[in-house]
């Protein structure tokens, strides 16, 4: 049964299980609720797939409790869940240990290398270089025909891919099992839009978030940093 689906049945049995949560004084804690928060929208952005999207703090509630762990059977399936000492708050989701660093162990080869957020929500893999074809960067694009957020990005990025002409070497691939070497290197989930520039740059999902105009700049400056700034003509 999936996890998801059934999440509104799980609160419909906790409102039960409630009745028997035991309230006890909640301890005060010396860390104040500003850097808790701080601290989540660190490690979900560093360690979280957000899909080129970035998690802000819009606000902050000082709420003082701790939490009583209980375990739900459903359907012969177990639910680890939370609720809060004061009865108010339920978690059906596991915790996250954000002392702990994501664990790359199994991923893609490229997503275990470090790397930095570079523009438009695409990652720079700091110890590799721009691979190339016949002399220029490629730039993969790995699409398909019944995704929206594919085709929203398609004839920006070609726009863009077009302005640099014979600088590049552009794969298209909606669609096609062409280039699933380099899509493997990548994509931890198999979804899409991808886009791979030179190897060293890649993200997951579209820019649709910043709007078009936007993403035709983030586009031309990351295609510009795997070109060493060539043409001049575009990358001034």
């Amino acid at each position: 049964m999936n996890r998801w689906k059934i999440a509104t049945l799980i609160l419909a049995i906790v409102s039960i299980a409630l009745v028997a949560v035991s309230y006890q004084t909640v301890q005060a804690l010396f860390i104040s609720p500003k850097k808790v928060a701080d601290k989540a929208i660190e490690y979900i952005n560093k360690n979280l797939d957000l899909q080129g999207a970035t998690a802000k703090l819009e606000k902050v509630e000082n709420e003082r409790m701790t939490l009583q762990k209980i375990t739900l059977d459903v359907s012969g399936e177990k639910f680890p869940s939370y609720v809060s000492l004061d009865g108010r708050y339920l978690f059906t989701l596991d915790p996250i240990d954000m002392s702990k660093a994501k664990d790359t162990t199994g991923q893609p080869e490229m997503l275990q290398k470090p790397s930095t957020d570079v523009e438009g929500g695409f990652k720079e893999i700091t110890d590799l270089e721009v691979c190339k074809e016949n002399d220029k960067p490629i730039v993969y694009f790995f699409g398909s025909s019944t995704c929206p957020h594919c085709e929203w990005e398609k004839p920006i990025l070609k726009s863009v891919v077009d302005q640099f002409g014979s600088a590049i070497s552009y794969h298209e691939n909606i669609d096609s099992e062409t280039d699933q070497d380099v899509f493997s290197k990548y994509n931890e989930t198999g979804s899409v839009p991808m886009l791979v520039i030179g190897c060293k740059y890649y993200r997951m999902g579209s820019g649709e978030a910043s709007g078009e105009e936007a993403e035709k700049t983030a586009l031309k400056q990351v295609i510009c940093r795997a070109t060493g700034n060539l043409p001049e003509s575009i990358c001034k």
